[in-house]
């Protein structure tokens, strides 16, 4: 047999001890026994005002009766409260003392308590107890639930007593910078420092507690999360979830403050938090005081409330002060969308353009949201810098190429940037770029043309980081880049407080896997035929076709494109001719004419990294044909 202390407010907190006959069991915040005492101890661990040092003893008798008798007060302090039938708080009867529970029976301390004994069979049955606990206080709420909630326009109040007006005037010159409005390093510091300046600013109030309160409607019901840990806030503090629950979930409104007093209902509803009847209750949107205005979330997108709850204060100074608080919590979120503003565009800094982000700091940042966008991206990575710091001999060494790597991202950067494009995310090696997001109309149709030529201008910026090597016996690029083009997904991801930009689809793929198949043909720039069908014929670029490739991973095949740059930047400086003739050759590759390929591809110069490359392909199949119905696609490894 099981005796079980339990928290109402919070169901987890319990305290349980097995009852042995004729052995007393004593129950109280810190029950004391005697050293030599047959006696056990139930100690009731959370913070309940209501249950003594040494509340009462439990003793089983014969037939699994368990009597609970009060214990005789200690000098000095009043009589321990009595217990009372574990009901909804309305229909609470004391119980005669001594109190015999039978099996299945339980009792609370005091009239108003929190704190429930159980006596039971088996531990499982907690549950069912419990439960029908909560059903019955649930049915308490109804006649509440169902009755008009009174709607006023508290920013015309018609008359504040002389008193109250100054005493706001006060607190608004004097009090609120120094407490308040200076100082503040994040949301919960700022949610705490306003939270107790209000605590401390209602007069002639008592009991006042004053949380900001993040609202959501789960499956559950409503759930709350406290955003202040607020040192003057009572532990087993609970808003009204009765009153919460009537906020407007689908669409927050800044101007729906909700007010309770018991003076507008005629049954009393009381929070057990304070042990006594509420007076007064207002929730209030943390908002500016501008029409356009939305209510402030969190960094879970929950709408933030401001609640104040007081005792012994009368309608009228309540009232009185609702502009204030409401001022108070638009202050609140003033400074918050301020900071958030400033964090927006410290973020922005690391992608966007000083051009790009002065338009959209007066246009919706909803259009930095997720959706499926028309553009190009192009992804860019240093060549062999992670080899170059594994022959690193030094720390000096290892400092100074990856400062000389931060020049070369920086550069690719600032050439993005340049052509109106946005940086997207940072590698250790490189950068990937996009253009024709956000979205702002007709600037943005050419962003296929405007990748090519930022990824032209880092070529020919960093010709002077080209390296001879003596392998493929030409000059290699400082940096390899893949450019794909079409719809993907693009947008903002992650937390408010650390979003960053990030692209889906198999669109972004292509591109990241042409920069890695760049480093097999070992030329700087490769280019997706949806790229180059948008951009052929403008500028006088020379292009050709590698060969259709499958990239790993990927279930369909694509034609690729060399842009074709001098050998002196680390290109293949293949002429229009020798392009022409490479072309022929892959013509006769796709239709398994092997022996011609090769003829072809052998006239064309040893310096071509591709020509010598597709003549590898070609050697392979003719030594090992591919199968039936191949259609001149080449798988690729690079990842």
């Amino acid at each position: 047999m099981y005796l079980v202390a339990v928290n109402l407010e919070n169901t987890r907190e319990m305290a349980v001890t097995q009852a042995v006959p004729g052995r007393p069991v004593r129950i109280g915040r810190k029950p004391e026994s005697l050293p030599e005492e047959p006696v056990d101890t139930l100690r009731i661990t959370w913070n309940d005002r209501l249950v003594s040092r040494n509340h009462c003893e439990a003793v089983r008798g014969e037939g699994d009766v368990l009597t609970l008798k009060r214990l005789p007060a200690l000098t000095g302090r009043s009589t321990p409260n009595a217990l009372h039938s574990n009901v909804r708080l309305r229909d609470r009867h004391s119980l005669p003392d001594p109190v015999e529970l039978h099996l299945g029976g339980s009792a609370i301390i005091g009239a108003k308590g929190n704190t429930a004994i159980y006596w039971l069979k088996s531990l499982r049955d907690l549950d069912a107890e419990i439960e029908r606990y909560h059903r019955e206080l649930d049915e308490a709420k109804v006649d509440f639930e169902e009755a008009p909630s009174t709607r006023q326009d508290y920013d015309e109040v018609e008359q504040l007593d002389e008193y109250s007006l100054r005493l706001q005037l006060k607190l608004l010159q004097r009090e609120l910078p120094q407490q308040v409005l200076s100082g503040w390093t994040d949301e919960e510091d700022l949610f705490t420092r306003a939270a107790i300046f209000l605590e401390n600013a209602l007069p002639g109030q008592k009991g006042v507690t004053a949380v900001f309160i993040a609202v959501e409607k789960d499956e559950d019901g409503v759930s709350f999360e406290i955003l202040n840990p607020d040192p003057n806030t009572r532990a087993d503090f609970r808003p009204s979830m009765t009153l919460v629950s009537r906020l407007n979930f689908t669409k927050p409104n800044p101007a729906d403050i909700r007010i309770w007093s018991s003076k507008d209902n005629n049954r009393i509803f009381t929070a057990d938090s304070l042990g006594g009847k509420i007076d007064w209750v207002a929730i209030i949107p943390v908002a500016r005081l501008d029409e356009s205005a939305a209510i402030y979330r969190d960094a879970s997108r929950r709408p933030v409330y401001l609640y104040v709850e007081t005792r012994q204060a009368s309608e009228t100074a309540a009232a009185a002060f609702v502009p204030f608080l409401r001022l108070i919590s638009s202050l609140v979120a003033s400074l918050l969308s301020a900071r958030a503003d400033q964090k927006m565009q410290d973020q922005m800094a690391a992608y966007f353009s000083p051009g790009l982000r002065k338009v959209l700091r007066i246009r919706d940042q909803s259009e930095l949201e997720p959706a499926m966008v028309d553009c190009t991206v192009m992804f860019a990575d240093r060549r062999g810098h992670s080899r170059l710091l594994e022959l690193a001999k030094s720390d000096e060494e290892i400092l100074d190429r990856l400062e000389e790597n931060q020049r070369v991202v920086g550069l690719i950067t600032e050439e993005v940037f340049r052509s109106s494009g946005v940086v997207t995310d940072f590698a250790g090696d490189g950068a990937l770029g996009l253009w024709g997001w956000p979205n702002f109309g007709d600037q943005n149709r050419d962003h296929a043309l405007a990748a090519v030529e930022a990824a032209e201008a880092i070529i020919r910026r960093l010709a002077r980081h080209v390296v001879y090597e003596e392998k493929p016996n030409r000059h290699m690029a400082a940096v390899r880049i893949g450019i794909s083009s079409g719809r993907m997904a693009v947008g903002k991801t992650g937390p408010t407080q650390q979003w960053h930009i990030s692209v889906f689809g198999s669109v972004a793929n292509l591109g990241a896997r042409l920069e890695r198949i760049a480093k097999e043909f070992r030329v700087p720039v490769l280019i997706s035929d949806e790229t180059y069908q948008r951009i052929k014929g403008i500028g006088g670029r020379n292009f050709r076709q590698l060969c259709l490739i499958r990239p790993a991973g990927f279930e369909e095949s694509y034609p690729i494109h060399e842009l074709v740059f001098p050998r002196e930047m680390g290109g293949s400086g293949v002429t229009e001719e020798d392009a022409k003739t490479y072309e022929r050759a892959l013509n006769h590759f796709n239709h398994e004419q092997w022996d011609d390929a090769i003829d072809l591809l052998d006239t064309l110069p040893e310096e071509d990294p591709a020509a010598y490359w597709l003549r590898g392909k070609a050697l392979a199949f003719r030594k090992m044909p591919p199968p039936a119905g191949w259609a001149g696609e080449i798988q690729s490894l690079s990842k």
